[in-house]
């Protein structure tokens, strides 16, 4: 890590993949801080003022007004519609051609992204600054964030690719979650169906694995595997990133103890405190329509049957 450099964990891959539970369990980790999905925190907090994972309205998160304090002069953050719009300018899907080939980039791209980047490199500088934390974990998933943070100079990047089986996923999108972090009203997370978030799936995961040939550091995980054996798990990352940290006082087996984390956007699990039990969420096994089944699998391989082969190959080490 060079001196001075931000060490950040970036979880990618597909929504509904597990990332804010694994988000958050690194981020019991002494030195280790929770972020939730910072891409969101222009629109999501700074906009509509969603809930904190501490449960605060954002505005209202002493921890976040200091990252902000620190990170931007005065009145530089309030117009979040000007930095949502920079974030729009250079980091959404249809920009990846320009992510993946530099010399593709116009001008005027250019300019945007450096702009950004230096945005970026000050925001998570702030953050371990306040926080006191060494290492950062960010869940944003979405591949172009990931890539912009892989060019980022102040930050040294560890990718965490986590995959989840795709039925279990497509499974997760047709299901009716309620969104917490609107306390003004009742909301649903959105839901896709099949087509969509089948293409999803293959689209971020294929993405993510891209990133794999940008940083030096990047690891494939399986969410069933992470849930089933949460702490060998967490060991292993430790291991990853060079620390020697010892996980044991937070997590033990599948029981695990939740301290409050400020994190932004994501499942509502990141508002859970205190004593949680790890478990895989197998209920699309049982709930799902056989035909839905057939028809993911036939859309996303040959992607899920590798995936799957990795993942028995994990099993018989």
């Amino acid at each position: 890590m060079s001196p001075g450099n931000v060490k950040l964990i970036f979880i990618g891959g597909a929504g509904r993949s597990g990332s804010t539970l694994l988000d958050r369990v690194l981020g019991q980790i002494d030195g280790f801080c929770s972020l939730g999905e910072t891409y969101h925190i222009w629109q999501r907090s700074i906009l509509q003022n969603q809930l904190c994972g501490c449960g605060t309205p954002f505005k209202d998160c002493s921890f976040w007004q200091a990252v902000l304090q620190e990170a931007f002069v005065r009145g530089e953050c309030e117009d979040g519609n000007a930095l949502l719009n920079l974030q729009h300018s250079v980091a959404r899907l249809r920009h990846m051609p320009q992510l993946l080939f530099p010399s593709m980039r116009s001008k005027r791209f250019r300019s945007h992204l450096s702009q950004y980047i230096n945005i970026l490199e000050r925001f998570y500088k702030a953050i371990v600054k306040i926080s006191g934390c060494n290492v950062l974990i960010d869940s944003s998933k979405l591949p172009p964030h990931g890539f912009i943070l892989g060019e980022t100079q102040g930050i040294d990047l560890y990718v965490i690719h986590l995959v989840r089986d795709s039925r279990a996923v497509a499974y997760s999108w047709q299901r009716k979650k309620l969104r917490p972090e609107i306390y003004w009203k009742e909301s649903y997370m959105p839901r896709m169906g099949l087509l969509r978030s089948t293409h999803e799936w293959l689209l971020c995961n294929w993405l993510t694995e891209l990133l794999s040939k940008k940083v030096p550091h990047y690891k494939i995980v399986s969410y069933e595997e992470f849930t089933k054996s949460p702490k060998k798990k967490v060991e292993e990352f430790v291991k990853w990133l060079g620390m020697e940290a010892q996980p044991n006082s937070f997590i033990n087996e599948w029981k695990l103890e939740l301290g409050i984390d400020h994190t932004i956007s994501g499942n509502p699990v990141r508002f859970t405190h205190g004593s949680m039990e790890i478990r895989s969420d197998m209920a699309w096994k049982v709930n799902m329509a056989s035909m839905k089944k057939h028809i993911v699998s036939g859309l996303t391989f040959p992607f899920l049957s590798r995936y799957l082969k990795n993942r028995r190959a994990v099993q018989q080490r």
